[in-house]
Formats: C-alpha cells, sequence, structure tokens
C-alpha cells in the first residue's frame, strides 16, 4: 500500500516545484533545496516499498501456487477412471492445467495482485490529494473517469473470449505433443515425423489467429484509453483556468489537482497492461478450480466402506448392465450373469470388443454398472472402501505400466512402497524374476526407464506379476496377461502365471486360446452376456458352438 501513494506525492511535489519557480531569489534557493531533499526522501522510500512489494507478492503467490497444484494433482488421481475418458480430460489437458494453468495463476496472485493493490493505493492517495487541494476541480475530473473504465471494461471483456479459446486450442496442441513424443518409437518406425509436425502446426495456428486479434483488440483499447486520457487533461487544465480566473482556487491548487490525479491514473493505468494476463489467470484459475470443486464418483480417498477380516474371493455379477459414460450409445452388458467361486480360475473369452475387460474394470470399480450387482463374498462392491477392495486384487495387464524408478521401487509399489526387501525377492521369485533381475548390472536397483524402455516385454511383464503379488491378493486378474510376448517369453510368463494363480480366485481375459485349457470355467461372452459356460473339453465338442468356432479360428491361424 505504501508503494501506490508515492506517485500521488511525487505529482504534489511537482505542483510545489513549479510554484517555487515564482517566488523571489532568495525563498526559491531556500525552497528548491526543501523540495530537492523531499525528492531524496521519497526515493529511499521507494527503494525500501517497491522490492518490499515485490518480495512479498512473489512469497505468497508461490505458497498459493504450490497449495493449489498439489490440491488439484490430489484431485486428479482419485478421480473415477471414466473422468479421464473424456477428450478435455485427456493427460495432455490435465498436465498443461497442472504446469501452464497453474503458472498463469501465479502471475495473477503475484505481478498482477501486486499491482491491483498498489493502483487502489494510488487511487485513494490521488483522491484525497485532490479533493483537499480543489474539491471542484476534483469532481469535474472524477466524473470523467468512467470513460476510461468502461473502456478498460469492455476491452476486457474481449480479451477474455480470446484467451478462453487460445488456451482450449493450445490443450489440443499440448495432446498432440505429449502423445508424439510419448510414443516416438512409433512415430520412428513409421516415418512419421513430418506428418506429426504437420499436424502439430495446424494445432498451433488456431492459437496464432487469436493472439493477432488479441493483440489488434488489446492495441485499439489502449490507443483509445490514452484518447479519453488526454481528454480529461484537456479538461482539467480548462475547468482550472476558469476557477483560478473566478477566484476559487490558486494556481498552485490547480496543479496539485491536475499532478495528484495523473500521477494516480498513470498508476492505475499500469495496470491496465495486466487485463489480458488477469483474464488468462481468471479463466486458468476457472479450469483449476473445476477440477478442484469437482467430486469424484467413485473415489479412492474415502475412507468409509466395509472391510472384511477375512476375504475368501467369491465373485458373482448378476443381471449386470453397463455402457462407458463416454459412448452412452454403445451397450457393453446387457443382463450379463457370472459366478466366480473362491480359489477357481475363470477365463473370459469371446470377440474383440465383447467386453471381457470391461469384467475386470468393472471389479476393480474403476466403473460402477449402470444396472445389476457385483459382489464379493456376498457385499456389493460398491459398499467397501474402495482403497481396501483394490487392495485385494492383483492386476496384471497386456501392456504393464512401469514406473521410471529402480526395479525394486516398482515392485513395492504393489504394497504402497512399504514392501521389505524379504518380501521383494519372494514375489520376484514366484514370478520368475529373480534371476533375470540379479542378473543385471544394478540387480533391484536397475532403473526400468519411461514405462520401463530399458527391459523386454518378457522381463516387464514378470516385474508387473510380482508388484500385482507382494499384496498376498485373493483375487487375480490378468487381463490378456501374455498376448503381447514372443512364444519363449510367454512361457516363462505362463510359468510364473500358474504358480501364482494357486489358491486365488483368478480371472483371465484370454486373446491366445492355449492359454486357458486348463482353466475351471470358460465363459464365453458376445453381445453382452454370457452365451456358453464350462470347461475346454465340455465346450469344444459343442456342435456350432461358439467357443469351438473360436478355437477352429484359432488353430487355422496359427498354422497358416
Amino acid at each position: 500500500m505504501g508503494n501506490g501513494v508515492i506517485l500521488p506525492i511525487f505529482g504534489v511535489l511537482i505542483s510545489r516545484v513549479i510554484k517555487t519557480f515564482y517566488e523571489p531569489p532568495h525563498e526559491q534557493k531556500k525552497d528548491s533545496e526543501f523540495w530537492a531533499l523531499m525528492f531524496i526522501t521519497l526515493g529511499l522510500a521507494s527503494l525500501l516499498a517497491i522490492p518490499g512489494r515485490g518480495y512479498f507478492f512473489s512469497v505468497a503467490g508461490s505458497k498459493l501456487i504450490e497449495r493449489i497444484r498439489l490440491m488439484c494433482f490430489e484431485k486428479v488421481v482419485n478421480m473415477e477412471v471414466g473422468w479421464f475418458d473424456e477428450p478435455e480430460n485427456s493427460s495432455g489437458a490435465i498436465g498443461a492445467r497442472l504446469s501452464a494453468d497453474a503458472a498463469t495463476v501465479r502471475a495473477l496472485v503475484g505481478d498482477a495482485l501486486a499491482q491491483i493493490v498498489n493502483s487502489i493505493a494510488t487511487a485513494i492517495a490521488g483522491l484525497v490529494i485532490a479533493f483537499v487541494a480543489c474539491w471542484q476541480l476534483a469532481f469535474i475530473i472524477l466524473a470523467l473517469i468512467p470513460l476510461i473504465g468502461v473502456n478498460g471494461y469492455v476491452q476486457a471483456k474481449f480479451m477474455r473470449g480470446f484467451s478462453a479459446d487460445a488456451k482450449m486450442m493450445y490443450e489440443e496442441a499440448s495432446q498432440v505433443a505429449n502423445d508424439a513424443v510419448g510414443s516416438i518409437r512409433t512415430v520412428a518406425s513409421f516415418c512419421a515425423e513430418e506428418k506429426v509436425m504437420e499436424l502439430y502446426r495446424r494445432k498451433c495456428e488456431g492459437p496464432t489467429a487469436a493472439g493477432k486479434r488479441q493483440g489488434l483488440i488489446s492495441g485499439l483499447g489502449f490507443g483509445i484509453s490514452f484518447f479519453f486520457l488526454f481528454c480529461v487533461y484537456a479538461t482539467s487544465f480548462y475547468a482550472g483556468a476558469k476557477l483560478v480566473e473566478a477566484g476559487k482556487t490558486t494556481f498552485a491548487d490547480v496543479f496539485q489537482v491536475f499532478f495528484a490525479l495523473t500521477m494516480a491514473a498513470t498508476g492505475i493505468s499500469q495496470s491496465s497492461s495486466f487485463a489480458p494476463d488477469t483474464n488468462k489467470a481468471r479463466i486458468a484459475a476457472g479450469s483449476i478450480f473445476a477440477i478442484i470443486d469437482r467430486k469424484s464418483k467413485i473415489d479412492p480417498s474415502d475412507e468409509s466402506g466395509v472391510k472384511l477380516d477375512n476375504v475368501k474371493g467369491e465373485i458373482e455379477l448378476r443381471h449386470v448392465s453397463f455402457t462407458y459414460p463416454s459412448r452412452p450409445e454403445t451397450q457393453i452388458f446387457r443382463d450379463l450373469s457370472l459366478t466366480i467361486h473362491c480359489g477357481k480360475t475363470v477365463a473370459l473369452v469371446g470377440e474383440s470388443g465383447s467386453g471381457k475387460s470391461t469384467v475386470v474394470a468393472l471389479l476393480q470399480r474403476f466403473y460402477d454398472p449402470d444396472s445389476g450387482h457385483i459382489t464379493l463374498d456376498g457385499t456389493e462392491l460398491g459398499k467397501f472402501q474402495l482403497k481396501w477392495l483394490r487392495q485385494q486384487m492383483g492386476l496384471v495387464s497386456q501392456e504393464p505400466v512401469l514406473f521410471n524408478d529402480t526395479i525394486r521401487a516398482n515392485i513395492a509399489y504393489g504394497k504402497d512402497g512399504e514392501a521389505t526387501e524379504a518380501e521383494i525377492i519372494a514375489a520376484s521369485e514366484l514370478a520368475n524374476a529373480h534371476k533375470f533381475i540379479s542378473s543385471l548390472h544394478q540387480g533391484y536397483d536397475t532403473i526400468v526407464g519411461k514405462r520401463g524402455v530399458q527391459l523386454s516385454g518378457g522381463q516387464k511383464q514378470r516385474v508387473a506379476i510380482a508388484r500385482a503379488i507382494i499384496k498376498s491378493p485373493k483375487v487375480l486378474l490378468l487381463d490378456e496377461a501374455t498376448s503381447a510376448l514372443d512364444a519363449e517369453s510367454e512361457r516363462v510368463v505362463q510359468d510364473a502365471l500358474d504358480k501364482v494363480m494357486v489358491n486365488r480366485t483368478t480371472v483371465v481375459v484370454a486373446h491366445r486360446l492355449s492359454t486357458i485349457k486348463n482353466a475351471d470355467v470358460i465363459a464365453v461372452v458376445k453381445n453382452g452376456v454370457i452365451v456358453e459356460k464350462g470347461k475346454h473339453d465340455t465346450l469344444i465338442n459343442i456342435t456350432e458352438g461358439f467357443y469351438a468356432s473360436l478355437v477352429a479360428l484359432h488353430v487355422s491361424a496359427s498354422t497358416t
């Protein structure tokens, strides 16, 4: 606030200095020394006030934005999986909100907010000084100020629309860049660099055009602001001359009013330069707080819910119907029913897109069914504490995601990072991973790289199996766990899976039918329902059966 009164005081000093030039020589010398000393004092005050303002607002902005980022990221990781299926919640868009949008809000809280506070102090100080000097002239000038304010408001409304459009376009461009960098091997293998560059360039054309329009509106707005400002100057001098002529004020007071309000207007006009940033920050803040204020439909951070002392692993799906929230027009399940007895292995087979993997997603409560019931040991999944429920299940997917950390940390991740060395080694041995890990130069301290790029497909899969079983889950979910592997890697991984499936309820989503012949139950999914169910030997002998036709097709594809 102290920094804000400096310019109006400077205006008062200027008006007094001008008066000094019309004094007798002996008084002029004395007053000049005094006012020069006042200017030095004002400079020293500025030396303390301006850096102090910058420092304290910068600290406040940094702390606030750290808190906002943490709150936003915490909310993101606790959102239901269906929320991420929406295009506006893609990884690129979320990354942009956490980085660029947060930085934009930081600029508002730091520089822009500091300037706004400074402008308020400047306006108050300028008005007080002006009204003390000559209230009639101050009223006249004050009546003209709304002209500048209306122009600034209209300009800000225009800028807000441009900022919102540009932000959405930049998020789309950011998503293209993220996808290209994340899949750089695929891009390189297909020589698609030029295509990706062209796509990114097209996505960047929109923000560029919006920026040009924004610059035109901004420049026009500032030009009009200065036109109105000079009109105010002209009016103030004319009205001041009339008041002096009428004997209602003095020459010195006219200049005091003029310079006090001029310096105040100068300070306030500086804050208008932050109008584009303020609008961007307002939109960015709205984008971030839309996430923070949204309540997750399936919230892992919710500590309420049932926990069972002893989990058997009896699973039942009764009359389940389901559509993905992002694709409500596509019916995945229609009255699907399936019982999975504890300790048994059930394999789900069917055509691509039949909904096999959706069963796994529903069991982990990534989604809730539209209708019907899914129970574990007789209790609805929705009644369990979500974190506890997911701790009872171990998931191994087709393309396991490993974090850019050590093998040890990736395996321990399955137990919230609290696994002991003995537990990590035991899980690795059970997953047929200990031998290859020990042969690595750094052993369990080997960094796997982004998404496990330093390991082969079979090695990644075995690390993922170790991660899944380290928490001793009662239910094992295998979502096409060997479909992306070569024959040798598949054999090693399948041996590991055969060991970890013992005494566990296991749901296998199968791509290669040869891996599920020994399953206790094979369930065939078609058109959203279970059309066949039984052991391999039973289903293969059903005349014109769907499973038998799948096996025949698989054998035919393998021999050609």
